[in-house]
């Protein structure tokens, strides 16, 4: 092992030799490397944003169930308890009929505006009502319903909980598709390298000759995957870092609405960069380990 490490900066110097003698293959890696995170990048960008639109979307879901008319105060409070009681129910708000006309008129005077607060407002007594998971909102919305003293139980509707799965698939089909494109980054690194591999195979067979263990002719290869790596992984960093900077200050941290608010800069893009760099480092380690292990053993 104290060998192992002495030997190192001999390694990466011929690794860094064999890049610059063969730098049109390794332009070709490097390339290879810097497409595939790009779009790693994009993907991940999309789904971590996406999660974050449907934990916001989620979060805001509650059920507003309005209270029968003929239900006195102590009858609604009795009817809290029992409501509280439900399996699923995190949280119980009582909001009068006032209080919620004053809501109205806050976001629409023009429309609410001719309401009048006290036994001429329209309106109803109601819960607003929070589950523990947002899997809960349907089957306590239907108990609801089914309640006595509840008039009519809603939240968001079918649509809303459509638009949620749809994040989802989304979502989770993002990070497939972000794993596809890793093993199609090791591919591509080990196709390129066992190309280098056979055009120096001359120089592979001197070192044989000459009594070099396997190790020692794999690691400056392995070295080589590390920088192409690196180096492959740094635009798509620059790329993910300013790009969505800019993104999320001229959309001013919004998606066409405030229910799909995007996650911030810091640290959402730098946690990408982290992930790409290593994903480089790993694809490039791991790709030319493969190339030229299997290249080692043909030539035994």
């Amino acid at each position: 092992m104290i060998r192992f490490f002495r030997l190192l900066p001999y390694h990466f110097k011929s690794a860094i030799q064999g890049l610059v003698r063969h730098s049109a293959t390794a332009f070709s890696a490097i390339s290879a490397v810097t497409m595939t995170l790009i779009l790693m990048a994009l993907f991940m960008l999309l789904t971590g944003n996406i999660s974050s639109f449907t934990k916001n979307i989620e979060s805001d879901f509650r059920i507003h169930a309005s209270i029968d008319a003929v239900q006195n105060e102590a009858d609604i409070v009795k009817l809290q308890q029992k409501v509280e009681s439900i399996p699923g129910v995190k949280l119980v708000e009582f909001s009068s009929k006032d209080q919620e006309l004053a809501k109205l008129k806050e976001e629409n005077e023009n429309i609410f505006g001719m309401y009048e607060e006290g036994d001429a407002n329209p309106l109803r007594d109601v819960f607003i009502i929070e589950t523990a998971t947002p899997e809960d909102i349907e089957p306590v919305t239907a108990t609801l319903n089914t309640t006595e003293g509840i008039n009519k139980a809603e939240y968001g509707g079918d649509g809303v909980s459509v638009m949620v799965d749809l994040f989802k698939a989304i979502r989770n089909g993002g990070f497939i598709f972000v794993g596809a494109l890793s093993l199609l980054a090791v591919f591509l690194i080990s196709t390129t390298i066992k190309m280098t591999i056979y055009a120096r195979s001359t120089e592979i067979g001197i070192m044989r000759n000459v009594g070099a263990t396997n190790g020692f002719i794999r690691v400056p290869f392995i070295a080589e995957g590390l920088v192409i790596g690196l180096i492959g992984a740094l635009l798509p960093c620059i790329f993910t870092y300013f790009g969505y900077s800019y993104l999320y200050h001229i959309l001013n941290g919004q998606f066409l609405s405030n229910m799909l608010v995007m996650q911030e800069v810091y640290p959402f893009a730098l946690n990408i960069c982290y992930v790409l760099l290593g994903c480089g480092v790993l694809v490039g380690v791991l790709g030319s380990f493969m190339a030229v292990s299997k290249y080692l053993r043909w030539k035994r």
